[in-house]
Formats: structure tokens, C-alpha cells, sequence
């Protein structure tokens, strides 16, 4: 079994089995503010770290000064880092399905696909017609890196979003059954009283649903505390 993608916590990867996992789509999805790009970006710069390189498509507007912290992290040359990282910023729903389509010209140089977030320009869709044919253009987007994932032995992840469910009034992952289809593991975020955070195993290929892991996020990066 290839070796899995450290996000830089160790209690979550611990919950995920060692990180993200290569060959397949990881789903990290929560509220605003929850620490979902947090995880993906960590992984990412861990990653650019040890020598290696990620490629991240950015929806939603990446904090540079964010990411240079992250890279600089425990005395690190946060350019030589940054250097790894290959940043591909879309503005429209076209130009996010653009810059899936371009991640084949990139996999034989990277470990890992993050896309930040999947479903920011889906939400957006004004009609049910158009929001069906977003998610459906979603889950081709997502199918197509797992394809990648897989003949590629890359790690892919996502982020994404939530909404209400009027029948039981909870907070659920946009894009349903669809996007969790593709999705090997789905990990869900919260954010709680006094900064700390919690990832929730949702689904998994090789553990129980369930599981919990509190982490914090520092100017260093994600601060683990206990799994359970």
C-alpha cells in the first residue's frame, strides 16, 4: 500500500488511517470558518515540506499570509516551500472545470490535488436545472481526478461546503449522495467554544464511522488533542 499524504496533525491523521490516502478522493467538508482549508493547505505545505509538490485549485481565495505561515512554519524556508506548491486560481464555475481538466497536465510532478472548495460556484446556481447540471458537472470533475488518483497513485482531496436539510434541520455536505459517491473518505469539521475544532469520520474504507479527533489551529499549524 502506498503511503499516505500527512495533513501535519497527528490526530487527524490518525483518524484518517496516516492522511490522505493515494489512489483515491478525500472529502473534507464543514461549516464557514470550520478549518477545512486549514487541512488541505497543512497537507499541502508538509508535503512541499519533505521535497515533494502539491497542486491546489483555489475557488474561494487562498490566504497568501495564511499559506506563507504555514510554510514557514518551525524555522522553515518558507519560500523554498512555497516553491512546491502550484497554486491554480479560478474565478467562474468554467474556469474551475478548466483547471480540473489541466490537473492531468500535472500529475506526474505532484502528490497531491486539493481543490478549495468544489462546490463555492455550485452553490450559486439560481434554478434547480442549473443547480442540477452544476452537481452533475461537480461529480464529473471529481470522477475525473479519481481517475487520476488512481492511475497516478496520487492523493486528491476537497473541501466542501454545507447546507440546512429542512426534514431534520441539520447541517449536511452539499452535493449529497453524489459527491459522497466519489468520495472514499469524508471527513466532517466543527468549530466549538474556545477555538477548537473536531473532524468526525463519516465514511471510511478501512475504519468505523465515528470516530473523533480534536485539533486547534496556531500560527504553526494544527495542534492535535485527543482522538476518540
Amino acid at each position: 500500500m502506498s503511503e499516505r499524504i500527512p495533513t501535519g496533525c497527528e490526530a487527524i491523521d490518525d483518524l484518517l488511517g496516516g492522511g490522505f490516502e493515494r489512489g483515491a478522493v478525500t472529502q473534507v467538508y464543514g461549516p464557514p470558518a470550520a478549518g477545512k482549508t486549514n487541512i488541505v493547505l497543512s497537507a499541502a505545505t508538509e508535503l512541499a515540506a519533505a521535497g515533494d509538490s502539491a497542486l491546489l485549485v483555489d475557488t474561494e481565495g487562498l490566504s497568501v499570509d495564511r499559506m506563507e505561515q504555514l510554510a514557514g512554519a518551525g524555522g522553515r524556508d518558507a519560500d523554498d516551500v512555497a516553491s512546491r506548491l502550484i497554486i491554480t486560481e479560478a474565478y467562474t464555475f468554467e474556469e474551475q472545470e478548466e483547471a480540473v481538466r489541466d490537473v492531468e497536465e500535472f500529475v506526474d510532478a505532484v502528490d497531491l490535488v486539493a481543490v478549495d472548495s468544489a462546490t463555492g460556484f455550485y452553490r450559486l446556481q439560481r434554478t434547480e436545472q442549473e443547480e442540477g447540471e452544476a452537481l452533475r458537472a461537480v461529480g464529473r470533475q471529481l470522477a475525473h481526478l479519481l481517475s487520476l488518483a488512481r492511475k497516478h497513485d496520487i492523493a486528491v482531496a476537497f473541501t466542501n461546503q454545507v447546507y440546512t436539510d429542512p426534514d431534520s434541520e441539520q447541517a449536511r455536505a452539499l452535493g449529497g449522495h453524489t459527491l459522497n459517491h466519489w468520495s472514499a473518505t469524508i471527513l466532517r469539521v466543527d468549530r466549538f467554544r474556545g477555538g477548537n475544532r473536531r473532524a468526525t469520520l463519516e465514511k471510511h474504507r478501512a475504519k468505523a464511522a465515528g470516530e473523533k479527533a480534536q485539533f486547534k489551529i496556531t500560527d504553526e499549524g494544527l495542534v492535535g488533542g485527543e482522538s476518540r
